[in-house]
C-alpha cells in the first residue's frame, strides 16, 4: 500500500538556494506519491553535492515509502559514515530500526539526535518533527512519543504546517479523530492539499462520504497534481459506492499524475474486474507480468487466478494461484487466497482441498477466523459428498473450539462411517459413548463400524459394543426396540457360529424376544437350536442395518 508522505521543511540547513529548490521539488513528488520522480530528484541533488543532508534524508524516506528498508539503511549508514553528527540522518536510521523492530536502539538514536541538535533556544523543531514523523510512519512507532515530540515542535515553530500535519497523523494513529482534524486545520494555510486530504481520511473511517468528497475536492483544487486525492476518490467509488464507471474515471486521472508503474496497471484493472470484463483484466495482467522493471505483486497473480476461474478455465487459474502462493510472503497471503485456491483445486485436484483449508486455519492467528475457515471447508466437503474429508474437518473444528459440545461427535463419526473410514468412525463413536454412556447411538455405530472391519465376524470386534448396546436398549424396551433386536441378533450369530456356544446363542435370542415377543425369526431359531443341539444352523439372518448407511439411525 502506498504511504501518504508528509512534507518537512528544513530550509535553515541549506547553503545553496538551488539545492534547496531541488530537494523541495523531490519532496513534493514524494508526498504526491510520485516515488520514482522523487528518487531521481534526490539522487541528482546528491550527485551535485554528496554531503547534502536533506537529500540523503529524503532519499532514505523514498526507499521507506516503497518498503525498501535495506536500501534506506544503506543510505543512512553511508551518510553517518561521512557526517557522523548529522541529527537528521540519525533520525532516519532510527526510523529504519523501528521498521526492523529494534525499538530500543531507535529510541536511543532519536534522543541522541535531539541532544546533538539542541541550541540556545532549545530543541530543534525540525529534528523533533522528523522523530514524530518516524514514529507515525514506522510499523513499530510509538504514537504517544510522537505526540509529545511534535507538540514540543509545534510550540517552537508555530508556523510550520508540516509539524501540524504530522501531529494530526499521530493523533489519528492514537485514534483521536477530533485532535487529528484540529491539527490538520492548522496546516491548511501552509500545506492545503495535504491537510484537506488527511482530513478526508479521518472522515472516511466514519463513512461520512459527503464530507470526504468535499475535502478531497478541496485537495485537488489546491494542487491538481496531488495524486493521493484522486486515488481516494477512486477507492471510495469502487469499494464503498460500487460506482464502477465513475471509479474508472478517477483511476484514469490518478494514473495521469503519477509515475508509470505496475501498481497503476493493477488499479486500472480493478474496475474492469468487478464489471466482469475478464478478458481486459487478463490483458492487463499479462502486460504487468511482462514488465521487466518491477516484480509482479501478489495482486497480479490473485487477479489472474480469479479471472481465469470466473471464465471457467480452472486449469490456467491453477497455474496462477500456484504462483500466488509460491511468490508471496506468508504475511501477505490472506484467508480468501486459500478459499480461492480451494475453489480452483476442487476442480483440478480435489484430493488436496482439505489440506488447503487446514493450512489456512493453521496460518490464521485468530480463533474466530480459524473456526470460520474450517466451517467453510466442512460445508465444501459436505456439498461435494467428500465424507471422510468432511469428518476430518469437523473433527479439527471440534478439537479447536473450546466450547465444543460432545454431542457433535455423532456428526463427525457418521460421515466417517459413510465414507467407509470405519476405524476412525469407531474411535469417534466410542468417544461419544464415553460422553453419553446412557445413549444407544455411540454403541450402535461403534458396533456397526467394527462389524464392517470384521466382515466375517470371526474376530468378534463388535461384540463388546453390541453387548453394551443390548444393556442400554434394555432400559426402554419399547422406544429402543429396534436397537435391542439388532444387538441380540448379532450376539446370537457370533456365539452360535463362531464360538459354537448354542446355549449362549439361545440366551441372546431370548433377550431379543423381550423386546419383540412376536418375533417369528427369533422364535424359530430358538426352536431349531433346541431341537438340533449338534447342528450350528445360524439362528437369524444378519441384520441389514449393520451394513446399511446411516439411514434410519434415529439420530
Amino acid at each position: 500500500m502506498k504511504k501518504s508522505l508528509i512534507v518537512l521543511f528544513f530550509s535553515a540547513l541549506f547553503s545553496v538556494a538551488a539545492f534547496a529548490q531541488s530537494v523541495q521539488e523531490g519532496v513534493v513528488h514524494l508526498y504526491a506519491e510520485r516515488n520514482a520522480s522523487a528518487k531521481a530528484t534526490f539522487e541528482k541533488a546528491l550527485a551535485a553535492n554528496p554531503n547534502n543532508i536533506e537529500a540523503m534524508y529524503w532519499l532514505g524516506q523514498t526507499h521507506l515509502a516503497t518498503d525498501n528498508i535495506a536500501a534506506a539503511r544503506q543510505v543512512y549508514e553511508k551518510g553517518l559514515s561521512s557526517n557522523g553528527n548529522a541529527p537528521l540522518i540519525m533520525v532516519g536510521l532510527g526510523q529504519v530500526e523501528l521498521e526492523e523492530g529494534r525499538t530500543a536502539e531507535a529510541r536511543q538514536r532519536f534522543e541522541t539526535a535531539i541532544s546533538l541538535s539542541r541550541g540556545k533556544k532549545g530543541d530543534d523543531p525540525n529534528v523533533l518533527n522528523a522523530i514524530g514523523r518516524a514514529n507515525v510512519e514506522a510499523k513499530n512507532g510509538d504514537a504517544a512519543y510522537a505526540i509529545a515530540k511534535l507538540t514540543a515542535a509545534s510550540q517552537a515553530a508555530p508556523n510550520n504546517a508540516d509539524i501540524f500535519i504530522n501531529l494530526g497523523n499521530a493523533y489519528r494513529l492514537a485514534k483521536d479523530g477530533g485532535q487529528a482534524v484540529a491539527n490538520y486545520t492548522r496546516a491548511i494555510q501552509g500545506s492545503p492539499a495535504l491537510a484537506y486530504y488527511r482530513m478526508a481520511r479521518v472522515y472516511e473511517t466514519q463513512k461520512n462520504w459527503d464530507v470526504v468528497t468535499e475535502n478531497l475536492n478541496k485537495a485537488i483544487a489546491a494542487d491538481p497534481k496531488f495524486a493521493p486525492a484522486y486515488l481516494r476518490q477512486y477507492v471510495m467509488e469502487l469499494f464503498y459506492k460500487n460506482n464502477y464507471e465513475v471509479a474508472d474515471q478517477w483511476v484514469q486521472k490518478y494514473v495521469a499524475v503519477t509515475d508509470p508503474s505496475i501498481q497503476n496497471e493493477m488499479l486500472l484493472a480493478q474496475p474492469k474486474f468487478v464489471q466482469k470484463r475478464y478478458d481486459e483484466v487478463i490483458a492487463i495482467g499479462n502486460k504487468i507480468i511482462a514488465y521487466k522493471e518491477e516484480k509482479p505483486s501478489e495482486f497480479v497473480y490473485r487477479m489472474m487466478a480469479y479471472s481465469y476461474m470466473e471464465k471457467g478455465d480452472t486449469s490456467t487459474a491453477k497455474q496462477y494461484v500456484d504462483q500466488l502462493f509460491a511468490n508471496t510472503k506468508k504475511e501477505k497471503i490472506v484467508a480468501k487466497d486459500y478459499t480461492l485456491k480451494a475453489a480452483i483445486y476442487s476442480k483440478e485436484a480435489p484430493d488436496q482441498v482439505v489440506n488447503i483449508y487446514l493450512d489456512a486455519a493453521n496460518e490464521d492467528t485468530t480463533l474466530r477466523n480459524k473456526l470460520l475457515i474450517l466451517q467453510e471447508a466442512a460445508d465444501w466437503a459436505k456439498t461435494n459428498n467428500k465424507k471422510v474429508a468432511e469428518a476430518d474437518i469437523r473433527l479439527a473444528l471440534y478439537r479447536l473450539n473450546p466450547n465444543s459440545n460432545p454431542a457433535a461427535l455423532f456428526q463427525i463419526g457418521l460421515p466417517y462411517y459413510q465414507g467407509k473410514a470405519f476405524q476412525k468412525a469407531d474411535s469417534v463413536f466410542q468417544a461419544y459413548s464415553r460422553a453419553f454412556p446412557d445413549s444407544v447411538f455411540g454403541y450402535l455405530w461403534s458396533a456397526r463400524s467394527l462389524a464392517s472391519i470384521d466382515t466375517s465376524g470371526k474376530q468378534g470386534l463388535a461384540i463388546a459394543q453390541y453387548d453394551r448396546l443390548l444393556q442400554v436398549a434394555g432400559t426402554d424396551k419399547t422406544r429402543l426396540k429396534s436397537y435391542g433386536i439388532e444387538a441380540a441378533g448379532q450376539l446370537a450369530n457370533y456365539y452360535v457360529n463362531v464360538k459354537a456356544d448354542k446355549a449362549k446363542g439361545i440366551e441372546y435370542l431370548e433377550k431379543g424376544l423381550e423386546f419383540d415377543p412376536g418375533n417369528v425369526a427369533f422364535t424359530k431359531a430358538i426352536d431349531r437350536l433346541k431341537a438340533s443341539p449338534g447342528k450350528t444352523t445360524p439362528p437369524v439372518k444378519k441384520s441389514s442395518s449393520s451394513t446399511n448407511s446411516a439411514k434410519g439411525s434415529g439420530k
